[in-house]
Order: structure tokens, then C-alpha cells, then sequence
């Protein structure tokens, strides 16, 4: 017992000096990425690493341990590069924490604000990296037509993760905002879309028939504007059963938004993100 309980300390102190080195060297990435000013965090990057060390642990870890290592491990990563604090409305701070530090990793800073302006504010000028929302949030800081030709304008939705252990629906998931970025594509498997129309009454039901992919679910949420003129809208969450091209997805669904005669706005494009964050 006692030559294993050696060769165990042996082994852990190989992975805390290979640790180290990590870090060293993703505090010399995050220096590049100041010198470029290139955003720290990156989902694309993080789900295709999160892919890679799952197939190279060939089923010999679960894979919910490996998942659990390497978020903690990237939440270093995060960290060790200067990452900028989370942004979250501080009225769903407390129900939000705890589903947030999972999915992130204990290394991430957090602040609050009591306003999506706020979080905006912060976006735009660096002070936050990314911003958490439940549904309920956006469909709020969505409420005008010009807030949501802002929001369009100036962010993304690059992921979503449920606020309990359970799967909830989509005015209680949470959804991981960061400042837009031009030209990122990626296998995509869920999107976030904003239909503006006189009346959304099944109108999903009606975009999701159109669809060649009779297999895709969608979840909705109403946003009305606040004035009689304006037009009702629905936030909606697109679920497909595997991930496809961004470009032939995206292109997919504007063709059946003209065709259905509905204004179709993409917030967000993303590969499932539910274990990981990223």
C-alpha cells in the first residue's frame, strides 16, 4: 500500500509542475492577445479542445471527470490571460451563482449590475468579458424595436446552459452574451433567433413545419414592444438533433423566414454547450 500511495504523490506532483507550465504559458498567450486586442474568452476554441481531449481519453476517464478537470483547468487558463470579470443582473445574482461557478469554473471572477445597461456598458468597454442573461432577461432588454437593433448590432449569444440540474425551459436558461465578433463559424447544433411579426401565435410551430429537418425543437418566449405599433415578437431557442454547417443552417433558415413572410433575426448560432463553459 504504502509503494501506491508513493507512486500516486509521484504522478501528482508530474501533473502539478505540467499544470504550472500550462499556466505559464497561458499567461504568455494572454499577453499576445492584449497586444492584439483579441478577446480572451473563446467558446469555439474551448468546445473544439473539449472535443479533442475526449476522443485522445479514448472512454479510459468518464467523461464527466475529464469535463470537470479541463473546466477547471481552462477557468485557470481564463484567468492566468487576464480575463475580465462575468457580468450578471445582480436580481438573479443569488439563483444564478451557483449554476454559473459550475458551468465556468471556480477561477472566474463574477460582478453584478443592476441594470442590462449596465452589463452593456461593460461589454462594449472591455470591463466585462461576457454578461449571463436567463431568458426572461433578454426578452426584457429586448422589449423595444430599437433595444433589439442594438443588441443585434453590438452582441452575441454564444451559448446557453440550464440554471438547474434539470432541463429548463427557456425563460429560465441561462445565455452567455459577449460583444460581436465578424467571421466565426463552427458546427452548430442550437440557435437563438428573434421572429417580429403581428402575431406570434404558432409561429414557430409553422417555421419548424417549413424546415426540412422535422427532427429540430423549438422552445419560444414572447417579447412584446411597448407601444400599440409595435410589432409582437418571440424570442425562440432552435434545437437540432446533431450539429450541421453554420453557413447551410443559417442560410436554411432565412430562406424559410422570407418564405413564411416572418422577419427572422439570428442572435445567436452555437454548438451545445450545456457541461462545459464554452
Amino acid at each position: 500500500m504504502q509503494k501506491l500511495r508513493l507512486k500516486v504523490d509521484q504522478i501528482d506532483l508530474k501533473i502539478l509542475k505540467l499544470l504550472q507550465q500550462r499556466n505559464k504559458v497561458s499567461s504568455q498567450i494572454g499577453q499576445v492577445k492584449r497586444r492584439h486586442g483579441a478577446a480572451v474568452y473563446v467558446p469555439q476554441r474551448e468546445g473544439e479542445l473539449r472535443a479533442r481531449i475526449a476522443k485522445l481519453s479514448r472512454g479510459k476517464l468518464p467523461l464527466e471527470a475529464v469535463d470537470a478537470i479541463f473546466r477547471e483547468i481552462l477557468s485557470n487558463s481564463r484567468a492566468a490571460q487576464g480575463q475580465a470579470p462575468i457580468g450578471l443582473l445582480l436580481a438573479g445574482a443569488e439563483a444564478m451563482m451557483l449554476p454559473a461557478r459550475w458551468h465556468f469554473g471556480a477561477c472566474d471572477g463574477f460582478v453584478t449590475k443592476k441594470t442590462w445597461a449596465q452589463l452593456a456598458a461593460g461589454l462594449q468597454k472591455g470591463s466585462l468579458a461576457l454578461a449571463l442573461l436567463t431568458g426572461d432577461d433578454l426578452a426584457e432588454a429586448l422589449q423595444t424595436s430599437r433595444a433589439r437593433s442594438q443588441f443585434l448590432s453590438r452582441f452575441d449569444i454564444v451559448g446557453d446552459f440550464s440554471s438547474t440540474l434539470e432541463s429548463t425551459p427557456l425563460a429560465r436558461r441561462i445565455l452567455v452574451v459577449t460583444p460581436r465578433t465578424q467571421g466565426v463559424t463552427c458546427p452548430a447544433d442550437r440557435l437563438i433567433i428573434l421572429i417580429e411579426c403581428k402575431s406570434t401565435v404558432d409561429t414557430v410551430k409553422r417555421l419548424v413545419k417549413s424546415m426540412s429537418d422535422q427532427s429540430l425543437h423549438a422552445e419560444e418566449l414572447p417579447v412584446r414592444g411597448q407601444t400599440a405599433q409595435s410589432a409582437t415578437a418571440a424570442l425562440v431557442r432552435l434545437t437540432l438533433p446533431r450539429c450541421v454547417d453554420t453557413s447551410r443552417l443559417t442560410e436554411q433558415l432565412v430562406a424559410v423566414g422570407k418564405s413564411a413572410g416572418l422577419q427572422i433575426s439570428l442572435l445567436g448560432v452555437y454548438p451545445g454547450t450545456e457541461k462545459y463553459g464554452g
